[in-house]
């Protein structure tokens, strides 16, 4: 016979308040907590359940009999970690309208700009930080556990928000973490291969994208880029308000495009009527990441003609086709591009901005402990669209870096390269070679300012290395 509650009167005990808060971290536990004992891929929550009654659990959520008088034994812990966190917290999901963003590029950039079109009302999780009223937090991953998101929400709604946007990353979906969230509305930006050391094919990461959408209700509207050959399969089964964006199709259409290192202008097009478009940004890929905030705005029936005049005023996302501008002579870009479709979409993007005038040169790496599959198609990339290469370390984490360089090299084809595992150095090599109206792309970190070696993280920012380099090789020109 198992001991311990059922399910259902924990539910209960937590709807009336005799529950101090809902954990699956031991660490925080505090007298009164439920402790929710995660199967981890690493290490398995089960084993920390001693630590949490010893810390003063009420009671532990696990998934197997521990012959606990205070247990509640159930098939997912997961799931049940959902379950409480949304009774414990008035489920904060439904107080505003709540907008997810997925795809496998484009969804920080997305997310920043619903943010500044939406507003100061608007609360915004993503890959660079969560922002709640004027509260800035640091963030480690895409999208967090879900009692983090609840908790984040409820203060959104206490200060007063009437939105908040999120990064709905494919691994969050599998592991239960947007698992009975209320979104209102969702941007399908694209999808390219990645995480496949996580999902192990392409059908199932597309599975896990397009479970997302599923789970939205008939109230809900979604924005799917038309252009990308997945969008017929992620809209299959939705059963909101479907608004189509892209170039070459749909409903919400970017028409004579223009571009520079510093701007994108475009006619757009919805229906009947038309905008002159200005963004204060480069990066060709931006045309897409604009269009799909558009597309989900119309069909929140947001105002639109105030969506354009806000856009103008965009400042830009750290690490997104960042400039480090000194006065040098040539361009410097810090870019997260760091699969082999945001690559191409930044090398490309670069290549079409210097055209003839310059050299492209690129300094990347790949993620140690990722998939691994990626890592010659990154190299194909480069070969495609830079004049020099530069290949360097990235976060190594637990792998050799110099094995994650060889699996890169071997998809460089008739092009020259370097290669320079200290990425200090690489980025400084690569500065020392540019020559006026040269372009230096350094890619895979973007915003983070960490380098992550044998579980230790070291600080590392790309942008600040490059401004270093440029004073150093007496480069910039202030």
């Amino acid at each position: 016979m198992t001991l311990g509650l059922s399910f259902s009167e924990l539910l209960e005990l937590v709807r009336k308040n005799q529950i101090t808060s809902i954990v699956s971290n031991s660490k925080k536990v505090v007298p009164g907590s439920v402790f929710v004992a995660i199967p981890g891929f690493a290490v398995d929550g089960h084993r920390f359940v001693p630590e949490a009654l010893a810390s003063g659990a009420r009671f532990v959520v696990v998934e197997r009999d521990l012959g606990l008088t205070n247990q509640v034994v159930v098939p997912s812990s997961r799931k049940a970690l959902a379950a409480l966190s949304h009774s414990f917290y008035d489920n904060p999901s439904h107080k505003l309208n709540l907008i997810g963003v997925t795809g496998t590029n484009g969804k920080t950039s997305t997310v920043f700009m619903l943010h500044h079109v939406l507003g100061h009302r608007t609360g915004m999780f993503s890959t660079v930080k969560t922002i709640v009223g004027t509260t800035e937090i640091p963030q480690d991953r895409t999208t967090p556990e879900v009692v983090e998101i609840d908790e984040l929400l409820s203060q959104m709604v206490e200060r007063g928000a009437e939105y908040a946007v999120m990064e709905v990353s494919s691994h969050s979906v599998v592991l239960d973490r947007v698992l009975g969230l209320r979104f209102k509305g969702g941007v399908f930006t694209n999808l390219t291969q990645d995480h496949l050391d996580f999902h192990k094919t392409m059908e199932e990461y597309a599975k896990a994208k397009r479970a997302f959408f599923l789970s939205m209700s008939e109230d809900s509207a979604a924005a799917f880029n038309s252009d990308d050959p997945s969008a017929t399969f992620m809209k299959g089964g939705f059963k909101g308000r479907v608004v189509d964006f892209g170039v070459r199709s749909g409903e919400v259409r970017a028409k004579n495009i223009e571009t520079s290192p510093t701007s994108i202008s475009y006619d757009l097009a919805i229906g009947e009527r038309t905008w002159k478009f200005q963004l204060p940004i480069g990066g060709d890929y931006n045309v897409y990441n604009s269009l799909g905030v558009l597309a989900i705005l119309h069909g929140l029936e947001f105002d639109i003609d105030e969506a354009v005049e806000k856009f103008a005023s965009f400042p830009g996302v750290p690490g997104r086709f960042e400039k480090v501008d000194l006065g040098q002579e040539f361009a410097v870009i810090v870019d997260y591009a760091h699969t082999p479709d945001g690559l191409k979409n930044v090398l490309s993007s670069a290549r079409r901005q210097i055209k003839e005038r310059g050299n492209l040169i690129v300094v990347f790496g790949c993620g140690g402990d990722r998939d691994r599959t990626k890592r010659p198609l990154m190299g194909a990339e480069a070969s495609i669209w830079a004049d020099r290469i530069i290949v360097t370390s990235d976060n190594p984490r637990t792998e050799d870096p110099n094995a994650i360089i060889n699996d890169i090299v071997s998809g460089i084809k008739d092009k020259p390269y370097e290669v320079e595992p200290d990425r200090r150095k690489a980025i400084l090599t690569a500065l020392s070679m540019a020559k006026a109206g040269d372009m230096v792309v350094i890619a895979g970190k973007g915003h983070e300012d960490y380098q992550d070696i044998n579980g230790v993280k070291h600080h590392f920012d790309d942008r600040e290395v490059a401004r270093e380099g440029l004073i150093f090789l007496g480069k910039n020109q202030r």
